[in-house]
């Protein structure tokens, strides 16, 4: 079946036009009109939700949060059209859990790129049913590389793609400082533009889901240099 893409937009003219580029790529889309329509469609074949924040950034702010706290969502990786000139809405966005956030005007070959990726990462269902599911373990974390979950014995986090990448590049040099271009180096296609306060949200979002799970915080801030897993705490 074909990949499916979830628009959320309040402009038809922009849907229409998003859907036609997508049918051309090879993508089918989808109108999501609100976080209900999405919990309630047919998930297991959506590779992404592409949200037009036109001129109500409180409202696509709302949706993003709405996807990534719900178990049946937070898998979804999220990109966010944003009009120029609204920086605070942009963090705002990515403090919702957005995966990458583009300025209008954007070409949209950049966006079929991001979805192209996704769709090569996309799981299928049956394939996980039928057959083992490779995991890295760490101390008392299980990290599942297809599904992008994290658990263990208190609980489970979904991760977004750019968390996943994150989490697993500091995993694999714990006690190691990581500087945030390491970081974006790591996480972000090449020869694209991150700053870095949108690795510091990222990496906020992720702390904050590692906590909730473990009861400790297990990545810490080295300032003025990075980040750093902190294993003193861990059994690994």
């Amino acid at each position: 079946m074909t990949d499916l893409v979830m628009i959320h937009s309040r402009d038809p003219d922009f849907y229409m036009l998003m859907s036609y580029i997508m049918a051309t790529a090879g993508f089918r889309a989808s109108l999501a009109v609100d976080f209900d329509f999405v919990a309630s469609s047919d998930i297991s074949v959506a590779i992404a939700v592409l949200v037009d924040t036109g001129d109500d950034i409180d409202d696509a702010t709302t949706f993003c949060s709405d996807l990534k706290t719900s178990p049946l969502t937070a898998h979804l990786p999220i990109l966010a059209l944003i009009r120029a000139h609204t920086e605070q809405g942009y963090l705002a966005l990515l403090k919702a859990g957005i995966d990458e956030g583009f300025v209008r005007p954007v070409s949209p070959e950049r966006i079929l790129s991001y979805l192209r990726a996704f769709s090569r990462a996309a799981t299928n269902i049956e394939e996980l049913r039928t057959s083992p599911s490779p995991s890295l373990p760490f101390g008392d974390l299980q990290i599942d590389e297809r599904t992008r979950l994290v658990t263990c014995n208190e609980g489970s986090a979904q991760l977004s793609p750019i968390e996943f990448r994150l989490l697993k590049r500091l995993l694999e040099t714990p006690g190691r400082v990581l500087s945030r271009s390491d970081l974006i180096e790591t996480a972000w296609p090449p020869n694209h533009y991150v700053n870095a306060r949108t690795v510091d949200v990222h990496i906020a979002n992720l702390r904050r889901a590692l906590d909730r799970i473990l009861g400790r915080t297990i990545i810490r801030t080295i300032r003025s240099n990075g980040y750093v897993v902190d294993i003193t705490d861990s059994d690994h």
